[in-house]
């Protein structure tokens, strides 16, 4: 038996352990890219090998069969990647004050930690802590752009292994290409996911965007990890991803915006302050005017910016820009 045929079964009998509602041979034929008939021959090579499958009653008229066995666990390794997974999830609930969900998400991890049978528990933990510390959430929700299967896996292998990143760069704005060579920092997950990364030859970390990364290599060329670097802090600077010399942000909210602006975090550094008439003032330090601007609009009248000057001013002409490029002619 070939190699992936072995992979396919194993990975097939922890689907059919892990699913409660069991599978069908339908779902297992397309799970696996192949023929019902190839598919049954696997769901009888599992029941051959680690014993007897069990139908499950789901109310419908397909078999669903699903595998209860103590002889698996020998079989299951979870990897530091998917242990992260769990982390990254567990901080977007965090970020959009789903608390208890994201408590459970980690006590989830730290329970899959302690069943599960490892040889080198100082590496994987070692793996583990540099690819937690090496990808963040910057603040701001809403759409992700698809990142191109494998790519991920590839920053990841170049993090934990302290090796350099090779890939083609094509600018989002000026549409250049460039080759480059970077040693990567971490990810930072916003509206678009970026590499962070210091390019050859300087000290400052650059911002690249994933999708526009192509023909991405991790290569023999070591580098030394920058103990001061630290993507929360790097993250923190900025309202969004976009690094900027911090300033100083003070928002006043109405009345009737004050609840939901209190509930809203804008940023990790913020002070909030309720005012006599009922309107909220928030604080906070970062970087990001542009984003900043576009953010703000969506809160209409209903905050107004004290400080600083020029993003009041930025907010100003980009909403005269948008009326009278969306104006209705009088004809």
């Amino acid at each position: 038996m070939r190699y992936e045929q072995a992979a396919n079964l194993v990975r097939l009998a922890i689907l059919l352990q892990g699913s409660v509602g069991g599978l069908t041979i339908s779902e297992i034929a397309s799970e696996f890219t192949t023929s019902r008939r190839t598919a049954e021959r696997m769901r009888n090579a599992i029941e051959d090998t680690f014993g007897p499958l069990l139908l499950v009653n789901t109310g419908d008229r397909q078999n669903h069969w699903r595998l209860q066995s103590r002889s698996l666990r020998g079989l299951i390794q979870i990897s530091p990647e998917e242990l992260v997974e769990l982390e990254s999830a567990a901080d977007q609930l965090e970020h959009t004050g789903l608390i208890e969900r994201a408590k459970s998400l980690r006590e989830l991890g730290t329970k899959v930690r302690a069943a599960q049978q490892m040889t080198d528990v100082t590496e994987f933990e070692s793996d583990y802590e540099m690819l937690l510390h090496a990808e963040g959430l910057a603040m701001r929700p809403g759409p992700r752009i698809d990142i191109e299967p494998g790519l991920l896996r590839l920053i990841r292998t170049a993090i934990k292994s302290t090796r350099q990143l090779a890939f083609q760069y094509n600018a989002r704005l000026s549409g250049r290409e460039s080759e480059q060579l970077v040693k990567p920092y971490g990810i930072l997950y916003g509206n678009r996911p970026y590499l962070v990364g210091t390019p050859e030859h300087e000290d400052l970390p650059h911002l690249w965007l994933l999708p526009n990364m192509s023909n991405v290599q991790v290569t023999e060329h070591s580098f030394e990890w920058d103990d001061e670097f630290d993507l929360q802090t790097y993250a923190e600077r900025s309202f969004g991803v976009f690094q900027e010399e911090p300033f100083q942000v003070v928002l006043r909210f109405e009345p009737d915006a004050a609840e939901d602006a209190a509930n809203f975090r804008f940023h990790p550094t913020q002070t909030l302050h309720k005012d006599k008439d009922g309107s909220l003032t928030v604080k906070f330090t970062a970087g990001g005017l542009v984003e900043m601007c576009w953010h703000l609009v969506t809160w209409g009248t209903s905050v107004q910016v004290e400080q600083p000057r020029n993003l009041r001013e930025y907010i100003a002409r980009a909403c005269e820009e948008l009326a009278e490029h969306h104006s209705v002619s009088s004809d």
